[in-house]
């Protein structure tokens, strides 16, 4: 199965809709809400930012780089762009709903109860950098440039610019639905 092509474009409207979507759905949030726990072990709200925040911001220490080498080598090329095998699976496993639980490289675990401000903070100034590489990326073949991953033990797993894009993105709207889960858990505080 391959995966769909993508632009820059695509890749610009997906991050539009997620920061539409923290805007209206968990910045209005109380402290209580957005650090409450579900049970246990499980992600508050707070924790699936914070999550978002270091994964984004890591991969993007990975990408920058590459973007830069790619500019002065002249890897210019059009789009659409391929994720290739390796990168179309990948990008599909980070889609929520998810088939599984996948568990956090070490280096991407969360802080637990952490002020909203900080955390939302850092989660917004994250997403800014992605859309400035997104859009710094235009004219450049990303489906030629690779990157490593900047998980924890992750060093092998080499993907090109469009399927880490692609798969951020995918991330990134998977820990929003699981937050959501959280808001919709029994329990969760009114206010």
């Amino acid at each position: 199965m391959s995966a769909p092509l993508a632009t820059v474009g695509d890749f610009l409207a997906q991050l539009s809709r997620i920061q539409e979507e923290v805007r209206s759905t968990f910045e209005p949030l109380s402290e209580t809400q957005f650090n409450w726990r579900p049970a246990p072990g499980k992600w508050s709200v707070g924790e699936c930012f914070d999550h978002l925040a270091i994964a984004t911001g890591l991969m993007l220490v990975q990408a920058w780089p590459a973007l830069d080498r790619a500019r002065a080598e002249g890897k210019l090329g059009p789009e659409p762009f391929d994720y290739g095998l390796i990168g179309g699976w990948f990008v599909r496993a980070m889609e929520q709903p998810g088939k599984r639980a996948m568990p956090a490289p070490r280096n991407f675990a969360p802080g637990s109860g952490l002020p909203m401000s900080q955390v939302l903070a850092k989660f917004n100034s994250v997403m800014r950098d992605l859309r400035d590489a997104i859009e710094q990326s235009h004219g450049i073949a990303l489906d030629k440039v690779r990157a490593r991953s900047g998980a924890q033990g992750g060093g092998l797993l080499r993907l090109n610019l469009a399927a880490w894009f692609a798969a951020t993105l995918a991330h990134t709207r998977r820990h929003l639905a699981q937050a959501r889960r959280v808001m919709e858990s029994e329990g969760f505080p009114a206010r």
